[in-house]
């Protein structure tokens, strides 16, 4: 689900947006807000700790777990699309099988 962090539209599911919480109230919501760069559809793009200001390794290893997991929900979700597609290859083969035995009887014919 998107939710707003650092100003940011981020994809984070409930787990990961209670661990925001538990950082959010103990170090704010400065230390994220010009960490890291999203897509419109909440997936971190890049993460870039400003040079300028100190940041702290919570709010980075935060964003960088975020990230990680999101490419990971990404690969499941393309794992799930063969898998099915996959399953489904028995029919493809038995539809081949069958329009076989038809074009033979037809020839016969």
């Amino acid at each position: 689900m998107i939710r707003a962090v650092g100003n940011k539209r981020l994809d984070l599911n409930d787990s990961e947006y209670s661990y925001f919480l538990e950082i959010k109230e103990t170090l704010g919501e400065a230390d994220f807000i010009g960490l890291f760069k999203t897509d419109n559809n909440g997936l971190i793009s890049a993460i870039i700790p400003p040079p300028n200001k100190g940041v702290n390794v919570i709010a980075i290893y935060f964003i960088l777990n975020v990230m990680i997991n999101q490419r990971i929900r990404i690969l499941e979700g393309s794992l799930k699309k063969v898998e099915n597609f996959v399953d489904q290859i028995p029919d493809l083969l038995n539809v081949l099988e069958r329009l076989e035995r038809v074009e033979k009887i037809l020839e016969k014919k």
